[in-house]
């Protein structure tokens, strides 16, 4: 199936090239019969808007023109530049044909004079990605604009016509790009689509269902974000109808973060799975400070293959390629299908919160369903190894009498992604929801529910992104500026409590604390270096009852590697208590360099930890350039994130930025 897609992304321009002018009285006018093959009612035609891409200049041009004969004008070219050597055209002013006034060079060609000044206008270039890029716009007119405009086609000065494309070849190829533009306001036309109880959610389905005025609502919403947000990239995706059908949008603070927290991500699709009024997807990670970081959103039509493959390949492509390391979804085969083709490498989870939310829904009528809860729990939590794992599960089957129950069978056959026990080798860095009682919540969990209205979304996001990112900044200042409590004699408290951020200490600590707790370390066996530990805890239980559990820990001397059967590390990304057990029994004093992680270190967001960093050598590659723009801009956004919090930071700065920015010019001077 065609399609057709809308592109902003701010990039750097390209080089410096040669201007051809033409401002003549006899420039082209033409119209083209854009409305033959067009579905009758009532659309909202978007404007010409600052950030439009286009994939050639035709596209943009023909666009402009179908836009012109909606509005009531003829459209002239009134500049265009081309490339000194190729004669390539890489840039163009579109006007409307009332611009400026006309010449008068022979009395007796006398005309009546139908040019105003017009201000009306569009000034494209071509970028670095190829596309044809809307870089300035003027809608206002200053004359009457007429209702409907003829096709006609004067003689260019130098005796060349261009051709207006057939009908028939239009609608095949610029019209296509012009309806994905012109949205009908009311999906099919419909008047009645505002209604709840109108909406449809098909898997099928290949159009978004929107409210009337929703297409419009988010039109605006991205062109307003490009136009605010430096590095803002958005993509709008369209059926062959012209209908919208999915939308990713990825601002800059957020395509910042994933250069740091894009190791393990969190797919989010509840709101489209649970069929909420707004089908919202979200990428989501975990900063320094444990908290939740937005890494993009999207707006799907269906929970189709298709459409994630669409999204999945969208957010690569803007994360310059770099996959995630770990990537924790629900449980959805079209979804999995997916990931499988573009994460190829990444190890794929089903979030096991999500999994545990549905037990009631599941289970709850079952008979016994209260046992059965509490011996899944136990299935789950509680069992270190994978043959412990598949006793209590077969226990419960057999007890219980649940052999035949559908969901828990297709639980079974998916244990290996989602149970603890077959995933600790797999980095999660806090997002595994690995205990009892955790989960992982939606990103706008306080700012979305069921019946919230897509516009209503919208003017919230902004909102919701300035409090996350204001607790970071704060948190920041706070890690930075104070010195955690310590609350025992252990030289691992001390150490960590110098380098990691205040919320991740404070983690670290609990189990430094609960030490205490684990008792009877012994040697099991030894194997060469490798040395097997023996930790007894006490664990607290139900009704505040203790009972002792062994924990078995792996110790390596000459490698400095301690690894315990809880897997606590790769869960959470710090050492357990039995894991620190070991270490003091066999002399440590400090953790080993491997297991201290510097996504946690108070200064992780600064130049010297940042990843994808450039070398010395020139290079011209795209590749790189964008790398580069990626890092500068994390780099300037730590600074304009804590300038904004009171007067003196915003003075400091404001100066260090225009001390920075005159040093860049000193390069430049240097190299003239």
């Amino acid at each position: 199936m065609e399609e057709s897609s809308l592109c902003c992304e701010q990039l750097p321009d390209g080089e410096c090239i040669e201007v051809v002018q033409k401002d003549k009285e006899d420039d082209t006018l033409i119209e083209l019969d854009c409305q033959n093959g067009f579905p009758e009612g009532r659309k909202e035609f978007v404007a010409p808007a600052v950030g439009m891409e286009f994939e050639s200049y035709d596209d943009a041009y023909n666009y402009y023109i179908c836009y012109a004969k909606e509005v009531g004008f003829r459209v002239r070219v009134k500049n265009s530049w081309f490339k000194r050597n190729s004669r390539e055209k890489y840039g163009a002013v579109l006007c409307c044909s009332s611009q400026g006034f006309k010449r008068i060079k022979v009395v007796n060609h006398l005309r009546k004079e139908t040019r105003t000044g017009c201000p009306a206008m569009i000034r494209m270039r071509l970028v670095e990605s190829q596309r044809w890029r809307v870089l300035e716009v003027t809608l206002e007119h200053n004359h009457m604009l007429g209702a409907k405009i003829l096709r006609s086609v004067k003689k260019m000065g130098n005796g060349t016509k261009r051709k207006p494309l057939p009908c028939s070849e239009a609608e095949g190829q610029t019209v296509k790009l012009y309806r994905a533009l012109v949205i009908d306001a009311g999906g099919n036309g419909n008047s009645n689509c505002g209604a709840i109880e109108d909406r449809t959610f098909s898997e099928s389905s290949n159009k978004l269902n929107l409210r009337k005025g929703d297409t419009q609502a988010i039109y605006n919403f991205l062109c307003r974000m490009q136009l605010t947000i430096p590095n803002f990239f958005y993509l709008m995706d369209f059926n062959d109808d012209g209908h919208l059908r999915n939308a990713f949008w990825v601002d800059a603070r957020s395509r910042a973060s994933c250069g740091y927290f894009g190791d393990v991500i969190y797919f989010d699709n509840t709101y489209l799975s649970n069929k909420f009024e707004i089908p919202l997807v979200t990428f989501v990670g975990i900063n320094h400070h444990g908290q939740s970081v937005l890494l993009g959103c999207g707006l799907l039509a269906s929970e189709t293959t298709e459409s994630y493959l669409w999204l999945l390949r969208t957010w690569l492509k803007c994360m310059s390629g770099c996959s995630p390391q770990t990537i924790i979804t629900d449980r959805c085969k079209a979804l999995q299908s997916a990931i499988v083709e573009v994460f190829p490498k990444s190890h794929h989870c089903f979030g096991l919160s999500l999994i545990m939310k549905k037990v009631p829904e599941k289970l709850g009528g079952l008979h016994n369903y209260d046992a059965i809860r509490k011996a899944l729990i136990k299935a789950v939590y509680e069992t270190l190894k994978v043959i412990e794992f598949e006793a209590a599960w077969g226990f419960m089957i057999q007890r219980f009498g649940v052999s035949d129950h559908e969901w828990l069978r297709s639980l079974y056959e998916d244990r290996v992604r989602w149970a603890p026990v077959y995933l600790k080798d797999i980095f999660f860095a806090g997002m595994s929801a690995a205990r009892p009682g955790e989960s992982i919540n939606p990103f706008f969990d306080r700012y979305v529910h069921k019946q919230t209205p897509l516009k209503e979304f919208l003017d919230k996001y902004e909102l919701a992104l300035h409090k996350k990112h204001k607790e970071e900044s704060f948190s920041d200042i706070e890690s930075r500026s104070s010195s955690p409590l310590l609350k025992t004699r252990c030289s691992f408290e001390l150490q960590l409590s110098r380098m990691y951020t205040r919320e991740m200490f404070m983690k670290f600590q609990l189990e430094v604390e609960e030490v205490y707790s684990c008792f009877g370390t012994t040697q099991l066996h030894v194997d060469g270096p490798i040395i097997i530990f023996l930790v007894k805890e006490r664990v607290l239980i139900e009704g505040n009852r203790r009972e002792i559990r062994d924990f078995e820990v792996l110790y390596s001397r000459t490698a400095g590697e301690v690894r315990c059967i809880c897997s606590c590390f790769n869960f959470y990304g710090y050492l357990c208590r039995h894991a620190l057990c070991v270490l003091n029994f066999n002399g440590v004093e400090e953790i080993p360099h491997k297991y201290i992680l510097s996504r946690w270190k108070k200064d992780y967001k600064h130049p010297n930890h940042s990843s994808g960093g450039a070398n010395d050598t020139d290079c011209t590659n795209d590749t790189d350039r964008i790398q580069w723009s990626n890092q500068l801009f994390r780099s300037a956004l730590q600074v304009v994130e804590e300038g904004i919090l009171s007067l003196d930071h915003y003075n400091v700065a404001l100066q260090s930025l225009e001390e920075s920015l005159s040093k860049v010019h000193d390069v430049e001077r240097r190299q003239e």
